[in-house]
């Protein structure tokens, strides 16, 4: 630990540093939130600016977490070797310059440019802050506190639904994406100066890798748990169908299915990210309550893919019932907090970074996939002569698919309770 620590994380002032921990954990959450939800408010608005195919806003919007999925490893590999304090600072200065970027696009191009400017700058920040748990507190807190982290970083994400709309329609979109890039600035310079690896009594047995062959032995020693690979199986489903839906297609289909305006869809869409919100702090201490992460995350799956399964078959949901079902769908997805839990408990604190990005990495690789994949099914059942209902309902179901798939793969697994116990 430095030396020239600042009076906060002073041994006598831990529990202070520690709250600061999580409340900028939950801040640098909120940044990618708001990116992340932009899309169901923003897309109608590229479309129509840049007269853009629902494949091409599904590429824009994408773009930006297929840089995230792309940057992982690498920033797995900064977190570990360098630290919390020097990787994230810099990557949030990146986002906040392609925030200012996209603010300023004058063509497709740049809207893509700009887009992977945001994901790689993303790409350290969820790791990162599993790293700072990881090393600020007891392993049994970490769902509770990622929860934490979710429940108040999620208000990065409801900004980005309904006052984003109402903002749009005051000052315009680009006015708005400039501002949020200088808050990211200014929130990366206030990272760099207050924030700390670990506290000052911290010892990390496993050491920082020193070289090539410490980060390959490192990686060897993952990709050598067999539950690692059920895990990531089920991660390609966790951030992927809040995104797909929320921070892109719900947008469309509200206003295309429901006919309702950009305004009322960005309520709705404030409604489905408020429920992330809320579901981090039910969902996040649920592991510790009942003895099992397992049992949990399964449990949450299938709710999860009962909502969509019933949106899915149910030709023309009344709007009250499709709501309902998305909202019922983006809490249960917050089975990703327990799910980040097995896998931290898998490994030794020198390996969290690491791991934690490979996590993150299939995990964010499936929101392009299931975005992606929900833009090409429409485009094929508009060619098809289907109705958009239809088209959007098959979009639904595909995503009710790929749940169910994942899910029985991860339900393999075998349970690591939070008391450090394991189990069937």
């Amino acid at each position: 630990m430095r030396k020239t620590a600042v009076l906060l994380t002073a041994s006598s002032n831990l529990p202070l540093a520690r709250i600061w921990i999580v409340l900028f954990c939950a801040l640098i959450f909120a940044m990618a939130q708001f990116h992340r939800a932009a899309g169901g408010i923003i897309s109608p608005v590229l479309t129509e600016e840049f007269q853009l195919t629902p494949t091409a806003i599904g590429g824009v919007i994408g773009a930006m977490f297929i840089a995230t999925v792309i940057m992982q490893v690498p920033a797995g590999i900064a977190l570990d070797r360098y630290g919390v304090r020097r990787v994230v600072p810099f990557s949030l200065a990146l986002s906040g310059c392609g925030s200012l970027l996209f603010a300023q696009a004058i063509d497709v191009q740049w809207l893509l440019v700009a887009r992977i400017l945001l994901g790689v700058g993303f790409a350290s920040l969820t790791a990162g802050a599993y790293l700072l748990f990881a090393r600020w507190f007891p392993q049994d807190r970490f769902a509770t506190l990622s929860g934490l982290m979710v429940a108040i970083g999620g208000i990065g994400g409801l900004t980005g639904t309904y006052p984003l709309a109402e903002s749009i329609g005051i000052f315009g979109w680009r006015s708005n994406f400039a501002a949020v890039g200088f808050l990211i600035l200014a929130v990366s310079l206030l990272g760099y100066l207050t924030i700390r690896d670990a506290p000052p009594d911290y010892r990390d047995q496993g050491g920082r890798p020193r070289s090539i062959k410490e980060t390959l032995t490192g990686y060897r020693e993952i990709f050598g748990k067999r539950d690692f690979f059920k895990i990531l199986a089920l991660g390609l489903v966790t951030f992927a169908p809040i995104t797909a839906i929320a921070g892109l297609w719900g947008g469309p289909y509200f206003q295309e299915v429901h006919g309702l305006s950009r305004t009322e869809t960005g309520l709705i869409l404030f409604v489905l990210f408020l429920s992330t919100s809320f579901a981090g702090l039910v969902v996040g201490p649920l592991d510790r309550r009942f003895g099992t992460r397992k049992g949990v995350i399964l449990g949450c799956t299938f709710l999860s893919f009962s909502s969509l399964a019933v949106l899915a078959l149910w030709p023309q949901a009344p709007l009250g019932a499709a709501i309902a079902c998305l909202v019922f769908m983006t809490f249960c997805q917050q089975f990703y907090l327990p799910l980040a839990a097995h896998n931290r408990a898998l490994f030794g604190d020198h390996l969290v970074g690491r791991a934690s990005t490979l996590l993150t990495l299939v995990s964010v690789a499936g929101i392009p996939l299931l975005q992606g994949g929900f833009g090409l099914v429409l485009d094929l059942s508009r060619r098809s002569g289907l109705s958009d209902e239809l088209g959007y309902r098959l979009g639904f179901a595909s995503i009710a698919v790929a749940l169910f798939l994942a899910s029985s793969i991860y339900a393999t697994a075998k349970d690591i309770k939070p008391q450090g116990g394991e189990g069937a």
